[in-house]
Protein backbone atom coordinates (compact mmCIF):
# COMPACT_ATOMS: atom_id res chain seq x y z
CA UNK A 1 0.00 0.00 0.00
CA UNK A 2 1.48 3.32 -1.08
CA UNK A 3 0.84 6.53 0.85
CA UNK A 4 0.32 9.65 -1.22
CA UNK A 5 1.80 12.95 -0.01
CA UNK A 6 -0.64 15.02 2.00
CA UNK A 7 -1.38 18.54 0.82
CA UNK A 8 -2.04 19.77 4.35
CA UNK A 9 -3.73 22.97 5.36
CA UNK A 10 -3.30 25.72 2.73
CA UNK A 11 -1.40 28.87 3.60
CA UNK A 12 -3.49 31.90 4.49
CA UNK A 13 -1.13 34.01 2.36
CA UNK A 14 -0.54 32.68 -1.15
CA UNK A 15 2.85 32.71 -2.87
CA UNK A 16 1.78 35.68 -4.99
CA UNK A 17 0.68 37.60 -1.91
CA UNK A 18 3.90 36.58 -0.18
CA UNK A 19 5.99 38.31 -2.84
CA UNK A 20 3.96 41.46 -2.37
CA UNK A 21 4.38 41.23 1.40
CA UNK A 22 8.16 40.93 1.12
CA UNK A 23 8.32 43.93 -1.22
CA UNK A 24 6.18 45.92 1.22
CA UNK A 25 8.44 45.33 4.23
CA UNK A 26 11.94 44.88 2.78
CA UNK A 27 14.28 47.74 3.79
CA UNK A 28 11.44 49.57 5.51
CA UNK A 29 10.97 50.93 9.00
CA UNK A 30 7.98 52.34 10.92
CA UNK A 31 5.79 49.41 9.88
CA UNK A 32 2.71 48.09 11.66
CA UNK A 33 2.01 44.37 11.36
CA UNK A 34 -1.61 45.08 12.31
CA UNK A 35 -2.01 47.36 9.27
CA UNK A 36 -0.34 44.75 7.07
CA UNK A 37 -2.74 42.16 8.47
CA UNK A 38 -5.75 44.29 7.51
CA UNK A 39 -4.26 44.75 4.05
CA UNK A 40 -3.96 40.99 3.46
CA UNK A 41 -7.12 40.08 5.42
CA UNK A 42 -5.26 38.04 8.05
CA UNK A 43 -4.40 38.36 11.73
CA UNK A 44 -1.23 40.27 12.57
CA UNK A 45 0.24 37.13 14.12
CA UNK A 46 -0.05 35.48 10.69
CA UNK A 47 2.06 38.28 9.22
CA UNK A 48 4.72 37.75 11.87
CA UNK A 49 4.70 33.96 11.48
CA UNK A 50 4.78 34.13 7.68
CA UNK A 51 7.74 36.51 7.62
CA UNK A 52 9.59 34.36 10.13
CA UNK A 53 8.98 30.93 8.56
CA UNK A 54 8.49 31.51 4.84
CA UNK A 55 10.82 34.41 4.04
CA UNK A 56 14.33 35.58 4.80
CA UNK A 57 13.08 38.90 6.20
CA UNK A 58 14.50 39.62 9.64
CA UNK A 59 13.60 42.45 12.00
CA UNK A 60 16.79 44.26 12.97
CA UNK A 61 17.54 47.13 15.31
CA UNK A 62 18.71 50.37 13.76
CA UNK A 63 22.14 51.61 14.79
CA UNK A 64 22.69 55.16 15.95
CA UNK A 65 24.89 57.52 13.94
CA UNK A 66 25.91 61.15 14.66
CA UNK A 67 23.61 63.75 13.21
CA UNK A 68 25.23 66.58 11.25
CA UNK A 69 24.37 70.03 12.56
CA UNK A 70 25.99 72.14 9.85
CA UNK A 71 23.68 73.12 6.99
CA UNK A 72 26.65 73.04 4.61
CA UNK A 73 27.30 69.43 5.54
CA UNK A 74 23.65 68.58 5.09
CA UNK A 75 23.53 70.21 1.65
CA UNK A 76 26.80 68.60 0.58
CA UNK A 77 25.58 65.16 1.63
CA UNK A 78 22.30 65.69 -0.20
CA UNK A 79 24.12 66.77 -3.37
CA UNK A 80 26.83 64.10 -3.41
CA UNK A 81 24.77 61.12 -2.26
CA UNK A 82 21.79 61.78 -4.48
CA UNK A 83 18.88 59.47 -3.81
CA UNK A 84 20.63 57.85 -0.87
CA UNK A 85 20.04 61.02 1.16
CA UNK A 86 16.38 61.22 2.27
CA UNK A 87 14.45 64.45 2.35
CA UNK A 88 12.78 63.26 5.54
CA UNK A 89 13.73 60.42 7.85
CA UNK A 90 11.21 58.73 10.09
CA UNK A 91 12.58 57.78 13.47
CA UNK A 92 12.19 54.12 14.43
CA UNK A 93 14.24 51.61 16.33
CA UNK A 94 13.74 48.61 14.02
CA UNK A 95 13.64 47.87 10.31
CA UNK A 96 12.83 44.88 8.08
CA UNK A 97 15.40 43.51 5.65
CA UNK A 98 16.28 40.32 3.80
CA UNK A 99 19.94 41.36 3.66
CA UNK A 100 21.25 44.16 5.91
CA UNK A 101 24.35 44.57 3.73
CA UNK A 102 22.27 45.91 0.86
CA UNK A 103 20.01 48.06 3.05
CA UNK A 104 20.39 51.82 2.47
CA UNK A 105 22.24 53.79 5.20
CA UNK A 106 19.14 55.85 6.00
CA UNK A 107 17.36 52.62 6.92
CA UNK A 108 20.16 51.00 8.92
CA UNK A 109 21.17 54.11 10.84
CA UNK A 110 19.15 56.46 13.03
CA UNK A 111 20.45 60.02 13.10
CA UNK A 112 20.94 61.34 16.60
CA UNK A 113 22.53 64.43 18.09
CA UNK A 114 25.33 63.77 20.55
CA UNK A 115 23.97 66.28 23.06
CA UNK A 116 20.20 66.47 22.80
CA UNK A 117 18.64 69.69 24.14
CA UNK A 118 16.87 69.29 27.48
CA UNK A 119 13.56 70.77 28.55
CA UNK A 120 12.55 71.16 32.18
CA UNK A 121 8.96 72.02 33.13
CA UNK A 122 8.49 72.90 36.79
CA UNK A 123 5.42 73.69 38.85
CA UNK A 124 4.20 73.21 42.41
CA UNK A 125 0.77 71.82 43.15
CA UNK A 126 -1.37 70.90 46.12
CA UNK A 127 -5.03 70.36 46.92
CA UNK A 128 -5.43 74.16 47.04
CA UNK A 129 -4.13 74.98 43.56
CA UNK A 130 -1.22 75.11 41.11
CA UNK A 131 1.70 77.52 40.90
CA UNK A 132 2.98 79.32 37.82
CA UNK A 133 4.73 77.02 35.33
CA UNK A 134 8.43 77.56 34.66
CA UNK A 135 9.97 76.19 31.43
CA UNK A 136 13.75 75.93 31.12
CA UNK A 137 15.51 75.01 27.87
CA UNK A 138 19.17 74.03 27.96
CA UNK A 139 21.72 71.56 26.59
CA UNK A 140 22.69 70.69 30.15
CA UNK A 141 20.84 69.88 33.34
CA UNK A 142 19.42 72.85 35.23
CA UNK A 143 21.84 74.49 37.66
CA UNK A 144 21.09 74.86 41.36
CA UNK A 145 21.30 78.66 41.08
CA UNK A 146 18.72 78.66 38.28
CA UNK A 147 16.45 76.30 40.21
CA UNK A 148 16.73 78.45 43.33
CA UNK A 149 15.98 81.70 41.52
CA UNK A 150 13.26 80.63 39.07
CA UNK A 151 11.57 77.72 40.87
CA UNK A 152 11.98 78.33 44.60
CA UNK A 153 12.05 82.12 44.91
CA UNK A 154 9.67 82.94 42.05
CA UNK A 155 7.48 79.83 42.06
CA UNK A 156 7.34 77.88 45.31
CA UNK A 157 7.55 80.64 47.93
CA UNK A 158 4.79 82.82 46.38
CA UNK A 159 2.65 79.67 46.00
CA UNK A 160 3.10 78.83 49.70
CA UNK A 161 2.36 82.41 50.72
CA UNK A 162 -0.85 82.39 48.68
CA UNK A 163 -2.30 79.00 49.60
CA UNK A 164 -0.46 77.69 52.68
CA UNK A 165 0.50 80.68 54.82
CA UNK A 166 -0.89 78.86 57.89
CA UNK A 167 2.04 76.40 57.73
CA UNK A 168 -0.05 73.26 57.24
CA UNK A 169 1.92 71.69 54.38
CA UNK A 170 4.98 69.58 53.52
CA UNK A 171 7.13 70.25 50.46
CA UNK A 172 7.95 67.05 48.54
CA UNK A 173 10.58 67.64 45.81
CA UNK A 174 11.97 65.02 43.47
CA UNK A 175 15.51 63.65 43.64
CA UNK A 176 17.21 65.80 41.00
CA UNK A 177 20.62 67.08 42.09
CA UNK A 178 19.66 70.74 41.77
CA UNK A 179 16.52 70.19 43.86
CA UNK A 180 18.48 68.66 46.75
CA UNK A 181 21.50 70.97 46.74
CA UNK A 182 22.71 72.63 49.94
CA UNK A 183 21.99 76.06 48.46
CA UNK A 184 18.34 75.18 47.95
CA UNK A 185 17.96 73.48 51.34
CA UNK A 186 19.46 76.49 53.13
CA UNK A 187 16.95 78.76 51.44
CA UNK A 188 14.04 76.49 52.40
CA UNK A 189 15.22 76.29 56.02
CA UNK A 190 15.58 80.07 56.05
CA UNK A 191 11.92 80.38 55.02
CA UNK A 192 10.84 77.60 57.44
CA UNK A 193 9.60 75.41 54.61
CA UNK A 194 9.25 71.79 55.84
CA UNK A 195 10.41 69.31 53.22
CA UNK A 196 10.86 65.58 52.78
CA UNK A 197 14.49 64.67 53.44
CA UNK A 198 16.39 62.93 50.67
CA UNK A 199 16.92 59.76 52.71
CA UNK A 200 13.14 59.58 53.28
CA UNK A 201 12.29 60.30 49.65
CA UNK A 202 11.93 56.94 47.83
CA UNK A 203 12.92 56.82 44.14
CA UNK A 204 10.81 55.29 41.36
CA UNK A 205 7.47 55.58 43.13
CA UNK A 206 5.37 57.59 40.62
CA UNK A 207 2.09 56.29 42.07
CA UNK A 208 2.86 58.14 45.31
CA UNK A 209 3.51 61.48 43.60
CA UNK A 210 0.47 63.23 42.21
CA UNK A 211 2.69 65.44 40.05
CA UNK A 212 3.80 62.36 38.08
CA UNK A 213 0.17 61.71 37.16
CA UNK A 214 -0.07 65.27 35.84
CA UNK A 215 3.03 64.78 33.65
CA UNK A 216 1.61 61.51 32.30
CA UNK A 217 -1.69 63.19 31.37
CA UNK A 218 0.10 66.08 29.69
CA UNK A 219 2.32 63.68 27.74
CA UNK A 220 -0.73 61.88 26.36
CA UNK A 221 -2.06 65.15 24.97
Amino acid sequence: MKYLPKSGRPYKISDEQLNGLVKSVNNRCVLSQRKLGRRFWVHHSTISRTLRKRTSVVIRKRRKAPKMNSKDQENRARKDCGKMYPATMLVAMFFYSTNPVTSPPNIKFQKRKIFEPKLMIWMAMSSKGVSDVYIHRSKQAVLQTTYLKECINKGLLPFIEKYHHNGSYLFWPDLASAHCSNLVKERLHEKNVPLVARQDNPPNVPQARSIETVWALLERK
